[in-house]
């Protein structure tokens, strides 16, 4: 041991006021000690941290200083829109929310808001910086609304916070116009369906494939999302109650961990996008079919591969049994489209496909909204109109000639 060091240490015990003070216990340990507020009787509340070094408990508690003066008013005020944002995403965002969301959150954050808004300071910023911000995001950027309302979310979330610290006087983004299809007169976009003959090709042609042709099917037999289809396990089957349990997701999202050997990462979110998204929805006969044959292809595939095999209880998985990636089932799904020559869709034209057949079948509205996992009936009504028209007409004339008859 040197003695010199040692009784350097010890004179530098003494810190200032509010910086908390270190020492040395009698069993050789160092600890440092500072105080957090105050007990219910009025007496200090002490925060202690330990280490076998004072070099270890002093950056344990410089550490504490920092993350407690960042959230000191005085000092808060002097943000700019940019430092409360990183300080918020670090502190109510990372451990507070799904990946999913915090992927969401940190591109908003990074790409759209900092670079528009991050030099006002936080108390400066006004409802027409906001408002400019969200024109020009439309304008140059060419962001749907859709996007940028999330980015309008965001910026709530996070001013909304500063608001009920009293770090600001208002939240601002309350006031704020969001850009709609309305008042920016843009006309919806139109869904992508498939015809009744395109998707008899397409069911066709991915019989063939029982790794990603039956993803394909999967979602044309019952209007899932990808994510949802991916996420399926065989324990979320009930062939006896005719069931499919949903309520978890397989995605390719960042990967966040101080280990990561890739940027992102392929598993399963035990999640789904909203609360509606969770449900129970009916197994058809055909996807019964379906999937028993898949069942018999990868009991196959397990034999052949013995150990190799990753044994994850996926519905749908590659042949060795790994979870299958979203982008790789996009792709796959595009080359299955060009083989039965019909035109591209997106994936999520499959789910806009089942919901019009089910519709055009005479399904209750309020059925089929739950099937798709749909926050209420208003959204599917305003997102099949066309569908619904045509039921409509084509219920009319049935009605006209019912009525034809019993006049004649």
């Amino acid at each position: 041991m040197n003695y010199k060091n040692e009784a350097k240490e010890r004179k530098r015990t003494k810190r200032g006021n509010g910086e908390g003070c270190i020492s040395k216990t009698s069993k050789g340990y160092w600890e440092a000690r500072i105080t957090d507020g105050y007990n219910a009787d009025g007496s200090q509340h002490f925060k202690t941290f330990g280490g076998k070094s004072r070099a270890i408990v002093s950056k344990k508690l410089n550490e504490f200083i920092v993350n407690r003066d960042k959230f000191n008013p005085e000092i808060v005020v002097k943000y700019t829109v940019k430092e409360w944002l990183i300080l918020w995403y670090e502190n109510y965002v990372i451990d507070n929310v799904r990946t999913s969301t915090r992927v969401s959150y940190e591109g908003i954050i990074k790409n759209h808001l900092i670079p528009n808004i991050g030099n006002i300071k936080l108390t400066n910023l006004k409802k027409t910086d906001i408002e400019s911000m969200y024109k020009k995001l439309i304008s140059d950027k060419e962001l749907s609304v859709k996007t940028v309302r999330n980015v309008h979310l965001v910026l709530h979330k996070a001013l909304q916070e500063a608001f009920e610290r009293e770090y600001i006087p208002r939240n601002v983004v309350s006031i704020s116009k969001v850009p709609t299809m309305r008042n920016l007169n843009q006309k919806k976009k139109e869904i992508e369906i498939y015809s009744v003959s395109e998707q008899k090709k397409l069911i066709e042609v991915a019989k063939q494939d029982k790794v990603y042709g039956y993803v394909v099917i999967m979602a044309l037999y019952s209007g899932m999302r990808k994510g949802e289809i991916l996420g399926l396990q065989w324990s979320d089957i009930d062939f006896k109650k005719k069931l499919i349990n949903i309520d978890k997701q397989v995605n390719r999202l960042k990967d966040y961990s101080e280990n990561a050997k890739s940027k992102t990462k392929l598993g399963i979110e035990y999640y789904t996008k909203t609360n509606n998204s969770t449900r129970q929805i009916p197994l058809s006969n055909n996807l019964i079919f379906i999937l028993k044959q898949l069942k018999k292809f990868q009991e196959w595939n397990k034999k052949v591969l013995g150990n190799k095999y990753y044994d994850y209880n996926m519905v749908f998985c590659r042949e060795d049994g790994y979870y299958l990636d979203p982008d790789t089932v996009l792709y796959k799904y595009y080359k299955l489209a060009d083989k039965a020559n019909i035109k591209r869709c997106t994936f999520h034209a499959l789910r806009h496909t089942f919901a019009t057949r089910a519709l055009e079948s005479g399904m209750d509205i309020k059925m089929a909204s739950n099937i798709l996992g749909h926050a209420n009936v208003y959204f599917t009504l305003d997102t099949y109109t066309h569908t619904l028209l045509e039921n409509k007409i084509s219920e009319m004339e049935k009605l006209d000639n019912y009525l034809t008859q019993c006049i004649v």
